[in-house]
């Protein structure tokens, strides 16, 4: 079924669905939630003060996103909630002030991730598609050598 499509009705096939994928990416990223996992910044951890999670019963607002705690800052244990989680978010307590509560994921870090993936991705299939189109060429150099040399025979 393949073999009998033409090189323009390929293209265009591959357009279209390039096209799709791009618009059921962007029409999932609108229509998604933004967060929907639990955080796991309700556990204590031994070394947390009443202070450290003063979240849990004052009102609170983001001063920063979530970001990866540093190595330093996992080894030391300051702020304390490096010591028991990978990531950290800065917030301000109505009464407290500033404190750092643990949080689940880094949203700048998932994009990073999943930009590279496809970018290399990408590149394989760049790659192959070429490797695919040299190897045709060679063997339709091959078989029409063959022919020359079929006819150049007299067969």
């Amino acid at each position: 079924m393949i073999e009998s499509c033409t090189k323009k009705r390929m293209v265009i096939a591959i357009a279209c669905l390039i096209s799709l994928s791009v618009l059921v990416l962007i029409i999932e990223n609108e229509l998604a939630p933004n967060d929907t996992r639990p955080h796991t910044h309700t556990t204590a951890h031994p070394n947390m003060t009443q202070r450290d999670m003063c979240y849990l019963h004052e009102e609170f607002s983001e001063l920063e996103e979530c970001q990866p705690c540093s190595d330093l800052e996992t080894k030391s244990g300051s702020p304390s909630v490096c010591g028991s989680a990978s990531y950290r978010q800065k917030i301000k307590c109505k009464k407290t002030g500033e404190v750092f509560r643990k949080c689940d994921r880094v949203v700048w870090l998932e994009e990073r991730h999943f930009w590279i993936f496809e970018t290399v991705m990408g590149v394989v299939g760049l790659v192959s598609g070429l490797a695919t189109v040299f190897r045709q060429k060679v063997l339709d150099h091959r078989i029409l050598q063959r022919i020359q040399r079929q006819v150049a025979a007299g067969v």
